[in-house]
């Protein structure tokens, strides 16, 4: 796979490039790609080699990796009031004792794995993989179908944990579209969907959600690492007719702003199906700015004019 001048730069910055001779380099990866993720994770503490040197990517992947794996990858914690009767025992001495507890805890172990030292098929992988990422929080999804040649060979257990994978290009098919869900995943495989999954979460989690007045839902989504973008989301509305407008954006102090919002009505002579509808609007903010909204009451409202700010993107769901 071709290396892009954006990914290497990524990687520089993320100080995950190791030369030759650091301690961290493998040599037994066949890729520069693949060598850039397993030293970020492993930088990270995610993964480790299976020697000095040696990384062993086609060598499969244990439950006991698995869940070391995905811990450590999610940031997960212990949840001592959890329900743990009937499943997997925990030697107390063993290297993933602290690990294997915690992913118990989350549900996250596949119910087909009956012992530590089973090796995890891609399915099974896959199941415990949307599990670790769903327990870091709620993620939009387009809700989509991709059609997966093999997907008769899963359980259907398995299958939203494929499609949601897929979709989030956490994972990806082969040339003919296939999973090969019944196969032992290999260690650079795991390593590569958890690598996209990291990913995944740090660009989609809010940082400083906004207060809010509790007339609208408020969310924040990570653009860049300087950008993020606010949604305002109304429910409940007696018709597509009826939307949200921001009518203007103060900053009350250093750090702080306050964005001030509308509630639409549906324009005179104007004729709009009888349902209930969800109405959506979006702006653009300086990653540092705590945002906090109000509603001005009623008008259409003036639009924004905002150094930083992108665009409004007004939008209607029914």
């Amino acid at each position: 796979m071709k290396i892009t001048k954006k990914w290497a730069a990524f990687m520089v910055a993320a100080g995950c490039l190791v030369s030759a001779s650091s301690a961290y380099a493998f040599s037994d990866l066949p890729n520069k790609q693949q060598e850039g993720i397993a030293e970020a994770l492993q930088t990270q503490g995610v993964i480790h080699g299976i020697s000095a040197d040696r990384f062993g990517p086609a060598e499969p992947l244990t439950a006991a990796q698995s869940v070391q794996m995905l811990v450590k990858a999610m940031k997960l914690q212990p949840d001592v009031g959890a329900a743990s009767a009937g499943m997997l025992a925990v030697p107390s001495s063993a290297w993933y004792a602290q690990a294997a507890e915690t992913a118990l805890d989350h549900g996250l172990v596949a119910s087909t794995i009956g012992s530590w030292n089973d090796k995890v098929t891609k399915e099974e992988f896959a199941q415990m993989l949307y599990k670790a990422v769903s327990a870091t929080g709620d993620y939009p999804l387009i809700k989509m179908y991709v059609t997966v040649q093999d997907e008769n060979d899963m359980a259907s257990g398995s299958r939203e944990a494929v499609q949601f994978l897929l979709l989030t290009h956490i994972a990806e098919l082969d040339s003919q579209q296939k999973f090969h869900p019944k196969d032992n995943i290999t260690r650079m495989e795991a390593a590569e969907m958890v690598y996209h999954a990291m990913n995944f979460v740090a660009s989609h989690q809010s940082v400083n959600p906004p207060e809010n007045d509790d007339q609208v839902a408020v969310s924040v989504e990570k653009v860049n690492d300087q950008v993020n973008r606010i949604v305002l989301t109304k429910e409940d509305m007696p018709n597509p007719g009826y939307g949200l407008k921001i009518d203007r954006i103060e900053f009350v102090s250093e750090g702080k702003a306050v964005a001030y919002y509308t509630v639409t009505k549906p324009a005179p002579g104007m004729m709009y199906p009888q349902v209930i509808s969800t109405a959506k609007v979006s702006f653009y903010m300086d990653s540092k700015i705590q945002v906090s909204v109000k509603q001005t009451g009623g008008g259409l409202g003036t639009g924004i004019s905002l150094k930083g700010s992108l665009e409004e993107t007004p939008s209607l769901t029914r």
